[in-house]
C-alpha cells in the first residue's frame, strides 16, 4: 500500500537511531506542506497551498519545484511508479483558490502536468485526501468544508468515477484503504468547524455503500 508520509519529512529525515531526527537543510519552506508521497526511498513529491508541486529524487536532500500556480491549492498528491502520478485540488472557493480543476496528472515524473476534469457521476467540488491503493487503484474524498465526494479509478486515471456522499458527512478530508474494497474516510457533520462532530465512513465494496462508524 502506497500511503503519503507524514509532512513532518519535508523538514526532517529519520536516521540510523530510533527517535533520533536530523533537519534537512536544502528542504523547500512554506508555513505548511499539505501532503507528501514517495514511490521509493529517493523519489518523492510534496504539494502546498500555494500551488507548488516539489520533487526530491535523493530522499530529501535537494528538492525542485516542479509546479507552481497561485490559483491553486494543492492538498494531496499520489504517484503509481515514478512516472505517473495524481494531485488533487480543493478547488475555487476553498482556502482562496480561484482554481476550478480538481486534479492534475503526470506521466513525465512531474515534469510537465496536465488538468483533469472528466468524472463519471457527479462533480467534485475539490480534493483533499487522495491515496494509492495498489499499481491501478486510487481514491480520492473531498472536499473539507464540502460538499462530501468519495472518487476512484481503477485504471490507474485512465477513467474516474465519483460518488456524492452528502447523505454521511457536510465534507471529507482523508481516507485510508487496505485493499481496494476495504476503507475508511473521515470528514466532518457541519460546514462550520464549529458547529461540527467527526464521522467515520467504512466500505467493504469498494465505495458503492458505506456504513457510519463514529459520529
Amino acid at each position: 500500500m502506497n500511503k503519503s508520509f507524514t509532512m513532518t519529512f519535508i523538514l526532517t529525515q529519520l536516521i540510523a537511531q530510533p527517535g533520533e531526527w536530523v533537519e534537512l537543510p536544502n528542504s523547500p519552506y512554506v508555513s505548511r506542506f499539505n501532503d507528501i508521497n514517495f514511490v521509493n526511498t529517493d523519489q518523492g513529491w510534496a504539494v502546498n497551498g500555494w500551488g507548488q508541486i516539489y520533487f526530491t529524487p535523493d530522499g530529501g536532500n535537494s528538492w525542485e519545484l516542479q509546479l507552481e500556480q497561485s490559483e491553486s491549492h494543492f492538498r494531496s498528491v499520489g504517484f503509481f511508479d515514478v512516472m505517473n502520478g495524481w494531485a488533487g485540488n480543493v478547488g475555487a472557493g476553498e482556502f482562496g483558490a480561484t482554481d476550478t480543476i480538481k486534479l492534475y496528472k503526470t506521466s513525465d515524473g512531474g515534469g510537465s502536468w496536465e488538468r483533469f476534469d472528466s468524472f463519471s457521476g457527479p462533480d467534485p467540488a475539490g480534493i483533499c485526501g487522495l491515496q494509492v491503493v495498489n499499481d491501478s487503484v486510487m481514491c480520492a474524498v473531498g472536499r473539507v468544508r464540502g460538499p462530501a465526494f468519495f472518487i476512484k479509478t481503477i485504471d490507474k486515471g485512465e477513467s474516474w468515477i465519483s460518488y456524492e456522499l452528502d447523505e454521511y458527512a457536510a465534507g471529507l478530508i482523508d481516507l485510508l484503504f487496505f485493499d481496494p474494497d476495504t476503507g475508511f474516510i473521515v470528514g466532518l457533520t457541519h460546514e462550520d468547524h464549529e458547529q461540527s462532530s467527526g464521522v467515520v465512513l467504512r466500505t467493504v465494496d469498494g465505495g458503492v455503500s458505506w456504513e457510519t462508524m463514529i459520529v
